[in-house]
């Protein structure tokens, strides 16, 4: 177990008293690399029991399932935080505590830099508290000779050294652990520094260089909304300071330079989490700041449009649906421009050269919208999943003729389906691992204002639904569709997670059985060199528990918007369909 495992883990023993609480706008310094908080965990326990998610049975499973992680423990620190577990609910244990994760790069007298790590945990006022267990825990690790108690800001702080006598170069990224509990906080931190950091900010210091009073963290938690029991947030340029630390051959700029032009001149990434309310179990919301507009892939996907109804040939069967904008004619020039950062790709520059015709003759004739869909077929088979992706098409002609050119270069052969022309292929074999969704052979058809790309099953199922009148959409994707907000979207989805749980769970699972038994006899040398790493056991027990699970979830569902500063997500997991008392998985399960 981890230094910080350990710390987090026999936090429980420690005495509650009062404390000012930390946060990690307040200890964060500006340049922080990374953050996340954890606090209110016991309302997310209290909403997921009161939905019946999590059951007696449940609970207690999940309870062992901690205790024996334990068992594994086998210091005189991993018996007394088994006792505990055994007097106490872990669950309960858990869910009281809140805490902080900061890292980031500090000047360091002996190198470029170092990254620490400051951590806290908060046991909070519900906390079980067994003073004397943390006590002789910690007379345990003091005892070791790779353990000293040094003073720090009038403290005794304990610190675990990693580095042998024998290491000249110091590690950009220190081992050490400093670890002290400060009435009901238990503080962690690789470094002195971090140490005093922590201790400064629970005398009250404020820091003239706290995050919280930075732009960035400003504009980055303002995109997000909700809950937030969780908070996580990456800031990428220091982050790219903290890569440089381990950069031996100067690679960094010019990495960065091809993540700036691939993805988009990000500065920050920032989600947030928590408890639902009414028919929500759970909503999240996430955010990518931009501060100097779209770039990169983004840009492509930057683009917002009114919502449309369900094309009829989304069926009853359809198990997620998935709707995003992505400029496809401009794919072409993302490339060159990501190979131009970079001296390594210019062999990538060269082939370009020679296919970009080809590929814009593909590419240019579609539109923007993209719909991808996964459906289910009862009775379940392992070929009872399909996805199909319809891509808006503005010029089929001329995308049917650049098929007919390109498709058997590429060892597609055409046939007619209901009057369509489909080109496919069969998928590579060879003791592939199977693809969820694509059952044997790819295909591609135009029809109706769309390309299909997909399973060929799916495909066909498509194809033969172009006619529907759009009433066949199972209620789930309804629930889902209505929580979406009245404006342009930059994407959205849903899933029927009863359905995912349950079905496409079963579904899967014989897809590899299927592919263990064939690669067994195809080549039996293999399958005695691989067989050991394959998880073979019975999880009936755990099927069982996502079907008594599903009874109780609806759909989950998620939407973005994008905007000059970068883009805004929101996300929820639905509970059960209160109209009908059943889960949106019910009628189907009768089948």
């Amino acid at each position: 177990m981890s230094v910080f495992g350990t710390i987090v883990l026999i936090a429980a023993m420690a005495d509650p008293a009062a404390v000012a609480p930390l946060s990690i706008e307040k200890v964060a310094p500006s340049n922080a690399v990374g953050v996340v908080s954890m606090t209110g965990l016991d309302t997310i326990l209290f909403r997921l029991t009161e939905s019946e998610l999590l059951n007696s049975d449940d609970r207690e499973a999940l309870n062992e399932e901690i205790r024996e992680a334990f068992d594994q423990d086998e210091s005189r620190i991993g018996d007394v935080w088994q006792t505990l577990l055994e007097d106490h609910d872990p669950l309960e244990v858990v869910s009281s505590m809140s805490g902080g994760f900061v890292l980031w790069v500090e000047p360091s007298e002996d190198s470029d830099g170092q990254l620490t790590v400051a951590a806290w945990v908060d046991l909070g006022s519900e906390s079980q508290v067994i003073v004397d267990a943390w006590d002789t825990s910690w007379e345990t690790l003091r005892a070791e000779p790779h353990v000293k108690t040094e003073t720090v800001l009038g403290r005794e702080i304990d610190h675990v050294t990693s580095r042998r006598p024998d290491e000249e170069k110091p590690n950009p990224a220190p081992n050490d652990a400093w670890v002290v509990r400060e009435d009901r906080l238990i503080l962690f931190s690789n470094t002195r520094s971090g140490m005093t950091r922590l201790l400064d900010a629970v005398d009250g210091e404020d820091f003239d260089d706290a995050l919280g009073d930075t732009e960035q963290w400003a504009t980055v938690k303002g995109m997000l909304d909700g809950s937030d029991s969780l908070v996580a947030a990456l800031f990428v340029d220091p982050s790219w300071e903290a890569g440089a630390l381990f950069d031996q051959r100067g690679m960094v700029q010019m990495l960065r330079a091809s993540f700036d032009a691939a993805i988009g001149p990000v500065k920050a990434i920032a989600v947030s989490a928590g408890p639902g309310t009414d028919e929500t179990l759970l909503s999240w919301s996430g955010a990518i700041w931009m501060p100097e507009g779209q770039g990169g892939l983004l840009r492509l996907l930057a683009h917002d449009t009114p919502r449309a109804a369900m094309p009829g040939w989304v069926g009853p069967d359809t198990v997620s649906v998935m709707r995003l904008n992505m400029d496809f004619k401009r794919i072409p020039d993302w490339i060159r421009s990501v190979v131009a950062t970079n001296p390594m790709l210019m062999g990538i520059g060269q082939m370009i050269d020679q296919f970009e015709p080809t590929l814009r003759s593909i590419l240019d004739p579609l539109g923007r919208r993209l719909l991808q869909v996964q459906t289910v077929s009862r009775p379940l088979t392992a070929e009872s999943l399909n996805v199909v992706s319809a891509i808006a098409c503005t010029n089929p002609t001329g995308l049917n003729d650049a098929l007919a050119a390109t498709a058997p270069q590429a060892d597609m052969e055409p046939r007619d389906f209901q009057g369509h022309q489909v080109w496919s292929a069969e998928l590579g074999q060879g003791g592939m691992m199977p693809l969820p969704g694509l059952n044997g052979k790819i295909s591609l058809a135009v029809a109706g204002g769309m390309l299909f790309v997909g399973d060929q099953t799916a495909v066909e199922s498509s194809l033969r639904g172009l006619s529907a009148r759009g009433d066949g959409a199972p209620s789930w994707l309804d629930r889902v569709t209505a929580w979406l907000p009245d404006q342009p979207l930059a994407g959205w989805g849903g899933w029927d997670l009863a359905e995912s749980l349950t079905a496409v769970a079963e579904i899967e699972r014989m897809q590899i059985t299927r592919w263990e038994n064939e690669l067994k006899a195809d080549d039996p040398e293999l399958w005695e060199e691989i067989k050991g790493e394959l998880v073979d056991e019975d999880q009936t027990e755990q099927y069982e528990r996502f079907a008594r699970i599903s009874t109780h979830l609806g759909p989950a569902a998620w939407w973005a918007s994008s905007g000059d500063d970068g883009f805004r997500i929101r996300g929820i997991v639905m509970g059960r369909d209160t109209a009908t008392g059943e889960s949106e998985s019910g009628s189907r399960d009768a089948d």
